[in-house]
Order: structure tokens, then C-alpha cells, then sequence
């Protein structure tokens, strides 16, 4: 310990070791791992965490120091599975780690959860696990949420996303979504960055406001009535679906439009939860569905922000509400068997995983529970066995998740 104090670390660990080899207690190994981890043997110390843990399952600290080093060595599923036993003392960097773990195993709703604790757990928010959810949204297809997210780090962080590795996406993103926005504002998209893209949204939050202080449609107060309970009704609201309300669906419009008449109350939750107010972020998803009751988006962020608060129950009922107003959306559903998990005993969320699979046939990811929860859980490996094969013919060839399926497999067999 003495030459540990003085970073001389190989020789600690060293010493560590002839201490175990002439019978000192186990619980050495923790500090024999320590030593040799910082003397840069990341092959020792996980030898050495594997055997403490053996003797002391239930030192969550280890367990995640165990996770650490495991995914430093790219041993990526035994690193997901050591962290799995010890969440609820993850530091916002373990989750990260978690999540950039299951994104590389194609796992979008786990690797999309973490990103969301990491940014929770953090002090402050920095722009790591928002370029991580940005990058979920753009692989799931999430226009919407990719956009507001695009826009959250560039007015918090502006440059980020250049040097991200998703400048690209998330420009033609913007280019797509507003391209008539930068015309109306005599801009060619198409020259510039998405750094420029985004602060050209942006830069116009504050300076109509300054600019324009009193707006050309009516009395100054009239913008605010929406925002009132009122027993009068409103004009816009009455009337069939305007087609500029489409304008409306974006975080970029509640910046770039001040005057609008009827604020996004969705973007704005969006917006509040991606920074982790959650309980800013459910006042303007209830707000969102006094506008439209039958949003399931609406429902879905409800959802989400109670979920995030620890309000499990009521993460249930409204995630249910998202998917009775739409009921064939695969991501809404695994928000939904996340929820169910925490709030279903055993058989009944094995029978919801069951209908999930019965409804979503193709989707691998419900695929894959199904299959760990007949393996881990029921102790049925020949059910798990036949999931994993037709787990396997229905992944891409080469993917990450029918990889990990086929070494499962592999495990099954030879028990």
C-alpha cells in the first residue's frame, strides 16, 4: 500500500500478488486489480476483479470498475452485463459507456435510455450524450426529435456537431425540414454548414422580439391569449387543420417565429427534456394534449418525463394512451415494454413480450428480450434456443445483435 501511495503501481500490484499467493485474505484482489490497472495491465486487473467478485458479488463499485475495464478490452457484452448488476450506482459516464455499447450492438432503445440517464446524472449538460441521442434519432428516422436535438446543441454548444462525425445528417436534416425557411430568408442552404444552418434559426429567437416589439396582427397582447384557459373558443383551433400548422412541428419554429399565435407546446417539451428539465418537459406535453388529445407523441413525452421523475405508474397509463392513438408504432411499444418491466410481475410481462413479438413479428429487438427472458429468467433454454435461431435468419448478416445471438446460442448448447 505504501508504494501504491507512491504510484509506484507495478510494484504494488506485484507485492499485492505475493501477499494472495502466501494466503492474505481475497479481498486483496480489489486493491491488487487497482494497482495493476493503474500500472496499465488492463489484463490483470480484470483477472483480478473477476476473482474478488467471485468472493464478493455485491460490491457494486467493483462491479463497475469491472465494467470499466472490460470494455476498454472490447469485451463488450461481459462489460454490458457487469454494469447490468450494479445500475443503480452508475456514474453519467458508465452510462454513457452502456450506451455507446448497446448503439454499436444496434440496440436503440437501451443505448437511447442511457444517453438520456447519462445526461441526467451529469452536472450540468455537456454535449457528449445529446450528440448520442442525436445519433439515435437519425438512425431510427426520427426527423422530428433529430431536428429539435440539432438545435438544442448548437444553442448550448454552438460548433459541436462539426466535428461530430454527423455534421452531414444533421445538415441535409435541416436543409430537408427548412429548406423553405432559409429561401424566405434569401439564404442557400445548400453553401452552408450546419453550424450556420442551425444559428441561422436561432439568431432570430431574440431579434424579432427586440426588433418588433409590437406585432403587425393585432393588439400586443393577443400572441399570449392561447396560453390562458378560456371558455371562449379560438379562431385557429376551430378551423379544419390549417396547412401552415405544419410549420409548427419543430424547435427551429419556436425560435424562429415569436409572433405565432399558438405556441409548439411538443417541441417545447422535446426541447426541455433532451436537457433534462423533465418536469418542464411534462407540463408542455400536458399542454400539447389539451391542443390535440389523440397526439400519441404527446403521450409518448408524457410518458418519458413521468418515467424519468420515477412515476412509474403513471409512465403506464399514459404510454398506453400513446399507443392506443397509434398502435403500429414499433418505438412507442418498447417504451412501453421498458415501463412494463419495472411495473409487471414476471408472468405478466413475459405474456406482454409474448403479444409485442406476435405484433411486431420483424422487430429483432422484441425478438431479442423475448429470447433473454426465456434464457436468464424462465431457465428455458430450448424456447430461448429456438428465439436465438430465428433471431439469427431474421438480423442482417453481419449485424451486431445476430452476432450476439449466435454466441448465445453457442452457450446454450454447450451446457
Amino acid at each position: 500500500r505504501a508504494l501504491f501511495d507512491s504510484e509506484q503501481f507495478a510494484e504494488s500490484a506485484f507485492r499485492f500478488d505475493q501477499a494472495l499467493s502466501a494466503g492474505a485474505r481475497k479481498e486483496l484482489l480489489k486493491e491488487a486489480a487497482l494497482a495493476y490497472l493503474k500500472a496499465g495491465d488492463a489484463g490483470s486487473a480484470e483477472s483480478r476483479y473477476s476473482g474478488y467478485l467471485e468472493q464478493n458479488p455485491d460490491d457494486k463499485e467493483a462491479r463497475l470498475a469491472y465494467g470499466r475495464v472490460l470494455a476498454k478490452a472490447g469485451k463488450h457484452t461481459e462489460a454490458l452485463n457487469a454494469f447490468g448488476m450494479a445500475t443503480e450506482h452508475a456514474t453519467h459516464e458508465d452510462c454513457l459507456i452502456m450506451a455507446e455499447l448497446f448503439f454499436q450492438k444496434n440496440l436503440l432503445v437501451q443505448a437511447e435510455h442511457w444517453y438520456r440517464e447519462s445526461a441526467r446524472k451529469e452536472d450540468g449538460i455537456t454535449p457528449r450524450p445529446l450528440l448520442g441521442l442525436l445519433r439515435v434519432k437519425l438512425a431510427t428516422g426520427d426527423e422530428s426529435s433529430a431536428e429539435a436535438l440539432v438545435l438544442a446543441i448548437e444553442k448550448s454548444n454552438p460548433g459541436t456537431i462539426e466535428g461530430s462525425g454527423l455534421s452531414g445528417e444533421a445538415a441535409e436534416l435541416l436543409r430537408k425540414r427548412r429548406g423553405s425557411d432559409y429561401s424566405e430568408r434569401g439564404l442557400s442552404p445548400g453553401e452552408m454548414t450546419i453550424s450556420e444552418l442551425a444559428s441561422a434559426l436561432l439568431s432570430v429567437a431574440s431579434s424579432p422580439a427586440t426588433e418588433e416589439p409590437v406585432v403587425s396582427r393585432g393588439p400586443k397582447t393577443s400572441p399570449a391569449g392561447p396560453l390562458e384557459p378560456s371558455d371562449e373558443p379560438q379562431p385557429q383551433p376551430t378551423e379544419p387543420i390549417p396547412g401552415p400548422a405544419e410549420d409548427g412541428l419543430s424547435l427551429a419554429d419556436a425560435f424562429a417565429s415569436p409572433v405565432r399565435e399558438e405556441p409548439d407546446h411538443l417541441e417545447q417539451g422535446r426541447a426541455a427534456f433532451v436537457t433534462g428539465n423533465y418536469t418542464s418537459a411534462l407540463l408542455s406535453a400536458r399542454k400539447a394534449i389539451k391542443d390535440n388529445p389523440e397526439s400519441s407523441d404527446a403521450w409518448r413525452l408524457s410518458s418519458q418525463s413521468h418515467f424519468q421523475l420515477g412515476e412509474v405508474r403513471e409512465a403506464e397509463m399514459t404510454i398506453l394512451e400513446a399507443i392506443r392513438h397509434n398502435p403500429d408504432d414499433l418505438q412507442t411499444y418498447m417504451e412501453y415494454l421498458r415501463i412494463a418491466r419495472e411495473t409487471l410481475p414476471g408472468p405478466r410481462y413475459l405474456n406482454e413480450l409474448e403479444k409485442a413479438h406476435e405484433r411486431f413479428p420483424d422487430s429483432t429487438e422484441i425478438l431479442w428480450q423475448l429470447a433473454r427472458r426465456y434464457h436468464l429468467v424462465e431457465r428455458m433454454p430450448v424456447t430461448a434456443g429456438i428465439l436465438y435461431r430465428k433471431l439469427i435468419e431474421k438480423a442482417p448478416k453481419g449485424s451486431a445483435i445476430g452476432q450476439q445471438a449466435e454466441m448465445e446460442l453457442i452457450k446454450i448448447q454447450n451446457l
